[in-house]
């Protein structure tokens, strides 16, 4: 979701400078490699605010993966969304990470950077504005932008849960000198299974 700012502060305080995209192996070992996302932020608070922090930064992703056709069939977009929040973040940078499970890159040959992402911020609950590097470039036109928007909305449910927030992974002591502390969520509980017609 694009947003719209709401006050100079949130416009000063994070912004997105990087993403990168990159296959990395668990420090457990396992043999298959998950897929990482990393958020990078640079973070200004501003003169009024907590001194040298930056208070609850949620940093959301939203990925389009274009996979291969399958024998006899066409190609088609999965879509991916994951969210995290920073307790708090002091001034400088600092990494957000999110990951798809082993058995997905596996599968779906996740390779490089998925066709369409883009990552959105709050700041003390305000959104923040986005900036460029916050987007891949097929996304800068704001009808491009709301047609990604539309699509994530409709196909990410169908794969909610994978696009997991580094605490939820093998990867969560992982980087001890750029991960932040996060306010932790379990994701959504699964409804019930029903046996029988």
């Amino acid at each position: 979701m694009a947003f719209a700012a709401t006050s100079a502060v949130a416009a000063e305080s994070v912004e997105v400078t990087t993403v990168r995209f990159a296959t990395a192996r668990a420090p457990n070992g396992a043999p298959n490699p998950w897929f990482e996302a990393e958020v990078v932020l640079a973070v200004s608070p501003p003169a009024e605010g907590s001194g040298r922090f930056v208070s609850r930064v949620r940093v959301g992703l939203m990925l389009g993966w274009e996979l291969p056709a399958a024998p006899g069939g066409s190609r088609r977009t999965d879509f991916y969304r994951g969210e995290a929040e920073c307790v708090a973040l002091e001034a400088g940078r600092a990494s957000v990470r999110f990951y798809l499970p082993p058995e997905l890159v596996k599968r779906d040959h996740l390779r490089g950077p998925p066709k369409l992402w883009h990552v959105t911020l709050l700041a003390g609950g305000r959104p923040v504005p986005p900036s460029r590097a916050a987007s891949v470039a097929a996304l800068a036109e704001p009808a491009a932008m709301r047609a990604f928007e539309v699509a994530v909305a409709a196909g990410a449910p169908a794969n909610a849960g994978l696009l997991l927030p580094q605490y939820l992974t093998p990867f969560a002591s992982a980087y001890p000198r750029s991960t932040p502390s996060f306010v932790r969520r379990e994701p959504a509980t699964l409804p019930p299974v029903r046996a029988g017609p």
